[in-house]
């Protein structure tokens, strides 16, 4: 099956709807003339695939052209902020947007067993990036009462879940096991996001076994300006895109072509539904993959990323006819006790035209096992695999063929 037979005919009169708010929009009036068409000519997926990618370097000179909001914004919008290259974005929800936000993750919140009247406890910041507060209104206004805790001190958090005996958590998944050192026994439900989770191999097993007794520990995935984008149901199975609310694809970094169900690349994101601040087959830089899928607890087959987000594409480098994305390394790293995750060299040397690829890190490991482990995540099996107590410094990266 085609990605797009899985999103449908009317994921493509929403997505018509959605491209014509953005006839007047500065951002994407060079993205409708580059393709040829106005934005309520769009009548297949074929039109839609012809336009261009956008990009976080658009989205920077949209609002140094039309500062300090940009063309994205929507008057009487919220406003907050984004990292982006080593500057800000403005991100903007209406109060459409963020109702909206709360309607898509009332069927989000169903799949996990969430119901009015439970109470969770929101771990991320308030204030700036605004993350927490939409996370907040989204749970509010499906009933369930919130915790507004933010970031920070755990064994704080820990107490006040074991107090007010609270039964889901949202949060870093390392500071959930930080949490956990100190209680947080009456949690049922761990939702984590902001950093990998369930990308890194033992990462959600180690959180079940912190808590002890989770019904279910889900990973979520999305950015400040296009959230959410998929998230986990109870049955633990890989992300579900929430696919009537955006738009995944996955394209190949180089050449921007999308790719097939069950190949690797770059997750791109589009809008189906927003007032201010929408993403037009936005690239996100993470490296991830699409599939086909089901589950106990959706309806129908669903798009799922079940491997959710393992890299990113900003360095990529051709080995054996492979590409490999360093990045993401550290989330295999991750998995062995052992390792500095963040410690690591791949040495590419080139022997009568055949690619040689030697793997250092720091730390203990059995080198047998983390060779498997490298060779599944990278698609390219190194021949040489070395651990050190002490990496010195130095790139993580060595090309030594050109």
């Amino acid at each position: 099956m085609r990605l797009y037979d899985c999103y449908g005919q009317h994921t493509l009169e929403q997505l018509q709807d959605q491209l014509e708010r953005y006839a007047d929009v500065a951002l994407y009036e060079d993205v409708f003339s580059t393709a040829g068409l106005e934005p309520g000519a769009i009548s297949s997926w074929e039109d839609f695939r012809s336009l261009p990618l956008t990009t976080t370097e658009d989205l920077l000179a949209d609002v140094e052209s039309n500062p300090p909001t940009g063309s994205l914004h929507e008057e009487g919008a919220m406003i907050s902020f984004t990292p982006a290259k080593d500057s800000e974005l403005p991100v903007f929800e209406t109060p459409g947007d963020i109702t909206r936000y709360a309607e898509v993750h009332g069927r989000i919140f169903e799949r996990l067993g969430m119901e009015p009247g439970m109470r969770a406890m929101v771990a991320f910041g308030y204030h700036g990036f605004g993350t927490g507060y939409l996370l907040h209104r989204a749970l509010e206004y499906n009933g369930i009462e919130v915790i507004p805790a933010g970031p920070g001190d755990s064994e704080a958090k820990a107490a006040r879940i074991d107090e007010f005996d609270v039964d889901v958590l949202w949060a870093n998944p390392s500071f959930a096991l930080e949490v956990a050192e100190h209680g947080g026994e009456s949690l049922d439900i761990f939702i984590g996001g902001g950093e990998p989770f369930t990308s890194v191999d033992g990462r959600r097993e180690q959180v079940h076994e912190a808590f002890g007794d989770l019904e279910c520990a889900v990973d979520c995935f999305g950015l400040r300006q296009a959230w959410p984008v998929a998230l986990e149901c109870a049955a633990e199975c890989g992300l579900h895109v929430v696919d009537d609310y955006m738009i995944v694809e996955i394209v190949d970094p180089e050449t921007g072509d999308v790719l097939p169900l069950g190949e690797r690349g770059e997750v791109v994101l589009t809008h189906l539904d927003r007032e201010a601040g929408g993403m037009l087959r936005y690239r996100t830089g993470d490296l991830s993959v699409l599939e086909e899928g089901s589950s106990p607890h959706v309806d129908g087959s669903t798009v799922m990323m079940p491997q959710g987000v393992f890299g990113r594409t900003d360095e990529m480098h051709k080995i054996k006819g492979v590409k490999v994305y360093p990045q993401g390394i550290p989330l295999v790293l991750g998995s062995f006790d052992g390792l500095n995750p963040f410690a690591y060299r791949l040495t590419i040397t080139s022997d009568g035209g055949s690619d040689h690829l030697a793997v250092t890190v720091e730390g203990e490991v059995d080198e047998g096992a983390l060779e498997d482990a490298l060779a599944d995540r990278l698609l390219v099996r190194p021949d040489e695999v070395t651990a050190v107590d002490d990496l010195e410094d130095g790139p993580s990266v060595v090309d030594e063929r050109y």
